[in-house]
């Protein structure tokens, strides 16, 4: 099947900057970006890959088909529109920050012709799926520097906080069994982190990997990787890789153990990098 070219899959590490894309996106003409929009967890069900990915298809389809005749999509949300971050920006004492977001149908008020972009970003499921997604799909992932992202999990109220991801693992079992055999949660998470980078460097081309980093430096020019109209865009943005939600001990002891440790994301990150990030906190 060739890719529908319209039609895009984006993917990326959980708390990389994905969320964030889809709302940049969504200011770009004739582009409709969703956030996680599907029941992931029924695509096992499917057993086989190709059957997933006609499944997508017709989600795509369907959704494209509302969009234009009711106005309505669903997906992730809050407050109606996709948001730029979808964890609270905030948390009470030593809690975990929470989703704001929620799935639902909400209101698409663009002017879009039949041919729009329709963006549908799903970080785990679609990363496991990605060998077979690529042959059906064009397709981008996000990342973000190894370190922002473990602070990141180690701050939120999602699976990755102790070193899963629930839709990845349900269609990869290999992944599932060597996350299992890992006790120690740090271990878990720095496992799967490599694992992600890891599917990226495999099977996406260059251009087809999008850093946070330089989406903020841009101000979201960089997106036309995705959407050439992307270009135009003008936001401020400012980089939350240094973020005063993330405990500094707990960033020195994840930095150790990062850095001491082989991964893919030392494919597209530098351990200086890390470092430097570091010397914020």
């Amino acid at each position: 099947m060739e890719p529908i070219m319209n039609n895009i899959t984006l993917t990326g590490i959980p708390r990389s900057g994905t969320t964030l894309t889809c709302h940049l996106l969504n200011k770009v003409s004739n582009t409709v970006a969703l956030h996680e929009p599907m029941d992931v967890f029924e695509f096992s069900k499917l057993q086989q890959p190709q059957a997933i990915c006609d499944s997508i298809e017709k989600f795509f389809l369907d959704t494209r088909q509302s969009i234009l005749t009711e106005g309505k999509a669903i997906t992730k949300h809050h407050n109606q529109k996709v948001p730029d971050n979808p964890i609270a920006s905030e948390k009470k004492g030593n809690e975990l920050r929470q989703s704001i977001a929620e799935r639902g149908e909400i209101p698409i008020e663009k002017n879009l012709n039949a041919n729009f972009y329709l963006i549908i970003k799903h970080p785990a499921a679609f990363t496991a799926l990605l060998p077979h997604l690529k042959k059906n799909f064009a397709c981008f992932a996000v990342m973000r520097n190894p370190l922002s992202v473990l602070a990141s999990w180690n701050s939120v109220n999602l699976p990755v906080n102790t070193g899963h991801a629930p839709a990845a693992e349900g269609l990869n079992a290999q992944l599932a069994h060597d996350l299992s055999q890992r006790e120690d949660c740090l271990d878990r998470q720095l496992f799967l982190l490599s694992w992600f980078y890891e599917q990226y460097a495999t099977h996406l081309p260059q251009e087809a990997i999008l850093r946070y980093e330089e989406t903020v430096s841009s101000q979201g020019k960089s997106l036309k990787k995705i959407v050439p109209e992307a270009k135009n865009l003008s936001e401020p943005l400012q980089s939350k890789n240094k973020n005063p939600l993330y405990d500094s001990d707990t960033m020195q002891n994840i930095a150790k153990r990062l850095l001491a440790t082989p991964g893919a994301y030392w494919d597209f990150y530098s351990k200086e990098s890390v470092e430097t990030l570091l010397k914020q906190y």
